[in-house]
């Protein structure tokens, strides 16, 4: 019989549930970036920033008995964080001091070297994503299968979380657990046990809104090139707006907060900061910022529509 004849038949076979089906996409992906040297590089030192956090929790639980060492974090909390009554308190009972103290080492962590590496590392894997499915129509061949759009985008979605946790969150719980070994007691667990969902609460607000904003990027157009440079300029053009509009603020020491919460809204990155400050409730001294929560929702919320729409629509023409 010619193979023409036999036309299209339904598949007999077992089938991968509906709700899991995205998650092929996303093994799919994963496997292929993961083959790439230079990726695996970018990844290996976005980790080396882990090492620097877990001496500075060795430096705070070797000043619960020794007093020089002590006064160094101190010092650091307050030049570093501006956080003058922590460092006090620090000084007078460090034990009472640990929560405070481990949220900003976190805090840091995330905010600074794993959110250059998110960027970065993003910027080289997120431009390509449907790009060159959109270029080669291998996205046609995707939605061939019983996949939505929305399940397809879900699962290139996935690859950019997997990478965030691996970047940020692995490492960071890494880190906790060392913290733990290195406290003089077990006490610490009962002190610090919230600051592990802390940290999971800190990946969302920096995985959902980066990944969406990604993949709207990629959708948008079939050369890989110019969703990278649309990405770069989001985040250097916006840093550098942020440090013009602010920069007065170094003559107004008075007005510096309300300056640098005013423009906030033109940088992603200091949006994002302010969101993972609200994560690790690591300022109590001000109230929880809505902005940077509405944006981040519609960010995410806006990003992944127009991806969809888009995915949509090239499914129609």
């Amino acid at each position: 019989m010619p193979l023409l004849d036999l036309g299209y038949r339904s598949w007999e076979g077992e089938r991968t549930p509906r709700f899991l089906r995205w998650l092929v996409v996303a093994a799919t992906g994963i496997l292929m970036i993961w083959r790439g040297y230079w990726l695996r590089s970018m990844v290996v030192v976005a980790l080396t920033p882990a090492v620097f956090t877990v001496f500075g929790f060795f430096m705070f639980e070797q000043g619960l008995q020794d007093y020089e060492a002590r006064q160094i974090v101190s010092r650091i909390i307050e030049r570093q964080f501006k956080m003058t009554e922590l460092a006090e308190t620090l000084i007078s009972d460090p034990d009472s001091a640990r929560h405070d103290v481990w949220a900003q080492f976190w805090l840091w962590f995330f905010r600074y070297p794993q959110a250059f590496g998110m960027v970065v590392v993003l910027g080289v894997v997120a431009p390509r994503l449907v790009s060159y499915d959109l270029r080669s129509r291998a996205y046609l061949l995707y939605l061939s299968r019983p996949l939505s759009p929305l399940e397809y985008l879900l699962g290139k979605g996935a690859v950019l979380w997997f990478l965030i946790v691996v970047i940020a969150t692995l490492p960071a719980l890494a880190v906790y657990c060392c913290g733990v070994l290195l406290s003089p007691t077990w006490n610490v667990i009962e002190q610090t046990w919230d600051l592990p969902l802390r940290i999971f609460l800190a990946t969302l607000t920096l995985a959902l809104p980066t990944s969406a904003a990604a993949l709207f990027y990629s959708s948008m157009t079939t050369e890989s090139r110019f969703a990278g440079f649309a990405w770069f300029a989001t985040w250097i053009v916006g840093w550098v707006t942020y440090a013009i509009l602010t920069s007065t603020a170094v003559f107004d020491p008075e007005r510096a907060n309300e300056l640098l919460s005013r423009w906030q809204f033109v940088s992603p990155y200091h949006t994002l900061g302010q969101l993972q400050t609200i994560a690790f409730a690591a300022n109590r001294e001000q109230d929880p910022f809505w902005f940077p929560i509405c944006a981040s929702i519609a960010v995410t919320v806006g990003g992944f529509f127009l991806a969809h729409r888009r995915i949509s629509g090239m499914l129609k023409a």
